[in-house]
């Protein structure tokens, strides 16, 4: 069953959804996997579909992906795949997802182009926002044939969509205050292992960055990084300033406020545009002046590269 016009091309806005199995019986997610790409082998014969089950399973026994806590999105990017193909799967007694034993009642398998990072992303953000929908998740819940079920998704979706920082960023890990400590700043550093925390100010709007080279930078002086020979200080004497300041001394102080930003709502390269020009490891995301969010390298290269 396909979601496709009479005329054989698919609606503008539509998602590319090809398949569906209403209130599938099937229980355990490898199997509902083979199943799901079966189905979409059938309208895009490119596929390998040995390979896409393979790399589907890989990515999920890494990191099974659920968009809500009851909605898994398995994808994969595939060799042999033009364009972006999708098929969905409700269950009324869910589907477990190993090894974490999670129970999904929706599953939206997603194959996309080898080679077009962008794709996957627009096909689950506009997905994503399908279903913060008050209702729509019920509404498919409640169907009862293929048809229905594929109807709920025509009349909108991701074909025009721009991946924007607000489709890749996570929430920040850690937040400092201005009125924080340094104190403060070396134990949330220690505790996440993060090696840059954002400032924000009694606003919530982001005013910098309080990082462990700064925090290096007052401890060391300038001069001693041009002394060849520190074997006069035998110990860590030079930090034993700040150890003894460190609760009297206001964040504000160490607070750096050159860091990699972008708006949530820019595109996608923008993120890699400050992550090059500011050679940072994180990119904070901001809704005006307010912090929203964080894309970090790492995170960036597994969305283009890998995910």
């Amino acid at each position: 069953m396909t979601s496709e016009s009479t005329s054989g091309r698919q609606p503008e806005h539509t998602f590319p959804i090809k398949c569906a199995l209403c209130r599938t019986d099937i229980a355990e997610s490898g199997q509902l996997i083979k199943v799901m790409v079966e189905e979409l082998a059938k309208y895009c014969p490119g596929i390998d579909k040995a390979a896409a089950v393979a790399a589907i399973e890989k990515r999920e026994l890494e990191a099974p992906t659920f968009i809500t806590p009851e909605i898994a999105m398995p994808h994969a990017r595939l060799e042999g795949v033009e364009e972006p193909v999708v098929a969905v799967a409700t269950s009324q007694s869910g589907i477990v997802f190993s090894p974490l034993g999670r129970r999904a009642t929706m599953v939206i398998l997603v194959l996309t182009p080898r080679f077009s990072p962008a794709a996957y992303l627009k096909v689950a953000a506009g997905l994503s926002r399908r279903f913060l929908t008050p209702g729509f998740r019920e509404r498919c819940q409640t169907c009862s044939c293929d048809d229905e079920l594929l109807s709920l998704f025509h009349g909108g979706g991701p074909s025009r969509h721009v991946v924007t920082a607000g489709d890749m960023m996570t929430p920040p890990a850690a937040i400092l205050r201005e009125t924080n400590s340094v104190k403060d700043a070396i134990d949330t550093i220690v505790r996440t292992k993060l090696s840059e925390i954002p400032v924000v100010d009694k606003e919530g709007d982001m005013i910098g960055v309080a990082s462990a080279r700064a925090l290096l930078g007052i401890c060391i002086p300038e001069y001693l990084l041009w002394m060849e020979d520190l074997s006069q200080f035998s110990n860590f004497e030079p930090f034993e300033s700040l150890l003894r300041k460190e609760s009297g001394t206001w964040l504000a102080d160490i607070t750096d406020g050159d860091f990699a930003s972008v708006g949530v709502n820019q595109p996608a390269i923008a993120v890699a545009e400050a992550l090059a020009r500011h050679k940072a490891e994180r990119c904070f995301v901001l809704d005006g002046a307010k912090l929203v969010g964080v894309v970090t390298l790492p995170s960036f290269l597994n969305t283009v590269f890998r995910d």
